[in-house]
């Protein structure tokens, strides 16, 4: 046997494993006991289960954390659904108690002229929104349901509520096309459109316009109408809205008092509240919006200011 042979050549002997390789001056040889090679073999098939164990476990971890992140989406998703649900569900409160208002305002005004086609009317509408929701079979589970009755009924309450501020209106003569100026005086401290944020963070939109005035000053109702909404409106602080037929409508917001309700028919010019600077305000002033079939359009074309100071 050559060196070269020599140095390839691994040997197993009763007492273990002998390496031999050549060397400059002959050759060295490196024995391994046989205590030791079955230690090492031990110690290397520890380490590969180790390994195999350890991937095992990362990937089944790695799907555990995958499917409870997908649980986690699916329960926002819902979660989402629900709320809006809920937020839907106290809006049609409010939306409830409007119907009923006007309701009972246009059955005092038909029991006063005595129309009673038009209060059978009225009666059909109302078993219509007590049918809303019914029926359907379009859904799948117990939420989709919900969601379907919940858009249902929004719609058959804005469409009876748009019935029946139209009957009002129309039952009143009122809303003659000409609107006033809310306040007596004042000055317009920011216009319709884009602006300067008064709370800083650079430009907003303006859907209306803001008239400063004393704290307290009356504010009146710049056309005739029914008054659909006189509460508080987040932003808007203390808020009166009246619809004047034909789609158009007025709002009012950041007063200190509200005068008008729900259902009421009110007179150009009447007291609806009084300036204040609820809700986020930066001074006394009233807001001042049109609406033309729900978007706000700018006041000034439709109100002329009647003394600017």
């Amino acid at each position: 046997m050559d060196k070269k042979e020599q140095a390839q050549n691994t040997t197993k002997e009763a007492t273990g494993i002998t390496f031999t390789w050549p060397t400059a001056t002959g050759s060295k040889t490196f024995k391994l006991g046989k205590v030791t090679v079955i230690f090492c073999a031990l110690f290397f098939f520890a380490c590969f289960s180790g390994v195999v164990a350890g991937g095992l476990y990362w990937y089944s971890s790695l799907q555990e954390r995958q499917e409870l992140a997908n649980y986690r989406e699916e329960y926002g998703v819902y979660t989402e659904r629900l709320q809006k649900l809920i937020d839907d569900n106290e809006k049609m409160q409010k939306e409830l108690a409007q119907v009923a208002a006007l309701e009972a305002a246009v059955r005092k005004k038909l029991a006063q002229d005595g129309d009673g086609v038009a209060k059978g009317e009225i009666d059909k509408e109302s078993q219509n929104l007590d049918k809303a929701g019914q029926g359907s079979n379009k859904t799948v589970d117990k939420l989709d349901v919900l969601e379907v009755q919940d858009e249902i009924m929004v719609k058959r309450l804005a469409y009876k509520k748009e019935n029946l501020f139209n009957m009002l209106n129309e039952l009143n003569n009122v809303g003659d096309g000409s609107y006033i100026w809310p306040l007596d005086g004042g000055e317009i401290s920011s216009y319709f459109g884009y602006r300067v944020n008064p709370f800083g963070g650079g430009g907003d939109y303006h859907p209306g316009l803001d008239i400063a005035e004393n704290y307290g000053t009356p504010i009146k109702a710049s056309n005739s109408g029914v008054v659909e909404m006189a509460d508080w409106n987040g932003g808007y602080g203390r808020y009166v809205r009246i619809n004047h037929g034909g789609g158009l409508e007025t709002a009012y917001g950041h007063m200190s008092a509200i005068v008008a309700q729900v259902g009421q028919v009110v007179k150009k010019g009447d007291v609806i509240g009084y300036v204040g600077n609820s809700g986020a305000s930066t001074g006394p002033h009233v807001h001042f919006e049109v609406l033309q079939n729900g978007e706000q359009v700018n006041p000034l074309d439709y109100a002329v200011p009647r003394k600017i100071k």
